[in-house]
């Protein structure tokens, strides 16, 4: 057991877990890089750290705070300075070592086969009544926390573990997520919890960190944070929101449950205070080099659909399934226009006593749900959907939107969802709203309804649901997923939503991947090329991941439907990179190089 003389030594040492000035960060490399003689000092520097109590230590302290760190904002940030605090646990013991990450997308298409269960690493799967580990550095560890018990694995596919999240849904919940929030609720929501449930035993539980893999694959939590805020490190290293959690506001002023004297804004930007950087695996950049094609391809496909529409007029045919509806409101109609004029639409703000702006919005939206888009309908939809996205976190518009919401945002809010929550009044599409985007109106509502009532305007709801509910209600009509609705929403929808919106139709619009792309996929992953024409095709796709049970999310505080929705759309999005032609996951070229490689 932990003796207090080991508590009271943590205490006092706390304070080097952050350096105010940081000369040298030191570099956090991925496991499978060390060197044979730094994987040795590292297991030996595991156990060092288990017989002097600080393991002990660092997993009461997770126990502890189970509640408060989990479902909440400070999830991210807890996190990061736990694994800081192994770190230098492990630093007391052997001065210099780097301490690794495990890059666990790399393996994401079949874990079992990664050499980190293996002897030579971590060990693998726990054996006999209590699934005690067998074999490795760790084989027969005694545990006391939370109660005297061998180290245990069990994992989720008896012999196998289910995949992981893969390289391409980690890039693209960083690349869509514009707030600090969203990122970190996607992270716990989504590929933190396969990881800790594929291996179970004890990662199952809060007492987690017993295993040495908890902080081998907390490094790589943490590191998809740093890689997110190096996307722009002019603000992101200083963000930090309760977007997407119900939490209250929250500050970077805010203590760090389980360290006292340290608050978050302590351990945002790991550069300096705690002095360390990630050294990249290769497959953050190699799942780059492949969007980049993609990227590539489907703007091409978009300059040449817009140089030549189909060849028809805009009277002759219906647009594809597949067109986007913002192009066909910019399309020339030829039908009469019914919207008002800005005379008529005065007269109708102050007989319903609304604002003009939310009766413009309205007028539009009448006009554009009964099938007679205009010019002045679609600038009106436009900016709208604009000024929703500054709300939604558009970095370059953030400081005017904030400025900005004393005016036309708070009107739209008010008077188009906010109000439409209570009696009766368009009930159907309030609740659908609601049900996508209640986590944003549970950031908004008390700042809005705390207004004076002087800016509180009436109900402007009615006129722009009359108009809405008037359109179709197929996936690709108004009301539908990918309709008009889903557009303007848009900017919401980065609030909560974590995978982008519309990638599947940007994958539809790529031919092929060519080998050049392929090799270079090889090449950044310093692998042997593999002619993957002689791969079986299951081994040459990415596969599903398994949805975590709900029990899972009731104990850290989660909203098993939002994981479920961010899941399904993980699949969709899976299933459009499994549809392109040639396409090689660096997770499937990682395993196939090991199956098949020239050494074989």
């Amino acid at each position: 057991m932990m003796s207090k003389s080991a508590i009271l030594l943590a205490a006092l040492c706390l304070s080097s877990l952050v350096n105010a000035q940081c000369a040298n960060p030191k570099p956090r490399p991925e496991i499978r890089s060390l060197s044979p003689d730094e994987r040795a000092r590292f297991f030996r520097a595991l156990e060092q750290i288990r017989t002097n109590g600080e393991l002990d230590r660092l997993s009461k302290l997770h126990v502890d705070n189970a509640d408060s760190i989990h479902g909440h904002p400070v999830f991210l940030a807890f996190h990061r300075l736990f694994v800081n605090d192994f770190a230098a646990a492990i630093n007391k013991v052997d001065p210099g070592l780097p301490v690794p990450y495990w890059d666990w997308s790399l393996d994401a298409t079949n874990p079992i086969s990664s050499d980190l269960f293996t002897s030579d690493y971590l060990g693998g799967n726990g054996a006999g009544p209590q699934n005690c580990v067998q074999n490795g550095p760790f084989a027969n560890w005694q545990m006391d926390i939370d109660s005297p018990h061998c180290l245990a694995r069990k994992f989720n596919q008896g012999n196998s573990i289910a995949p992981f999240w893969p390289p391409e849904a980690l890039l693209s919940m960083q690349k869509t997520c514009n707030q600090y929030g969203a990122l970190s609720s996607g992270i716990e929501n989504g590929c933190h919890g396969a990881v800790h449930l594929g291996i179970s035993g004890d990662m199952s539980t809060m007492f987690a960190p017993n295993d040495p893999f908890f902080f081998l694959h907390h490094g790589m939590v943490d590191k998809l944070w740093y890689d997110w805020q190096l996307m722009d490190s002019n603000t992101r290293f200083q963000m930090y929101d309760n977007v997407n959690y119900n939490d209250p506001s929250v500050s970077a002023n805010d203590p760090i449950p389980g360290y006292p004297n340290m608050h978050v804004g302590d351990v945002l930007d790991p550069r300096n205070g705690l002095c360390y950087v990630y050294v990249d695996s290769g497959s953050g950049a190699a799942t780059k080099r492949l969007m980049q094609e993609v990227d590539r391809q489907s703007a091409q496909r978009n300059a040449m659909s817009a140089a030549n529409p189909n060849g028809q007029s805009s009277t002759s045919a219906a647009p594809p399934a597949s067109a986007d509806p913002r192009s066909q409101l910019a399309a020339p109609q030829t039908m009469a226009s019914t919207m008002p004029s800005p005379q008529q639409q005065q007269q109708i703000a102050d007989a319903r006593n609304i604002d003009p702006a939310s009766a413009a919005i309205a007028a539009a939206a009448s006009a554009s749900g009964n099938g007679n888009p205009t010019a002045e309908s679609t600038a009106q939809l436009n900016d709208m959907t604009s000024q929703i996205s500054r709300l939604s976190g558009n970095r370059d518009a953030r400081a005017g939107a904030s400025a900005a919401l004393h005016n036309q945002q708070v009107n739209f809010l008010q008077n188009t969802i906010l109000n439409g929550l209570s009696g009766n009044r368009g009930v159907d599409m309030a609740s659908a709203i609601l049900g996508r985007h209640h986590r944003f109106l549970r950031r908004y509502v008390n700042a809005l309804t705390r207004r004076d009532d002087a800016e509180v305007k009436g109900m402007g709801l009615d006129d722009i649901l009359t108009g809405l509910t008037t359109g179709l209600l197929g996936n690709q009509g108004l009301l539908g997923k990918d309709g008009l609705v889903g557009h303007l929403l848009q900017g919401l929808g980065h609030v909560v939503e974590v995978l982008p919106q519309g990638l599947s139709e940007t994958l539809k619009a790529v031919g092929s991947i060519a080998d050049n792309v392929t090799n270079d996929v090889f090449n950044i992953l310093k692998l042997p090329k593999v002619d993957m024409s002689k791969v079986p095709e299951n081994e040459r796709r990415i596969p599903y991941v398994a949805k975590l049970p709900d029990w899972w999310y009731q104990r850290n505080n989660l909203n098993a439907t939002y994981a479920n929705q961010l899941h399904d759309q993980m699949h969709t999005m899976i299933d459009g990179f499994n549809s392109i032609p040639g396409y090689v996951s660096p997770a499937v070229a990682y395993y196939a190089a090991k199956k098949y490689g020239a050494s074989k």
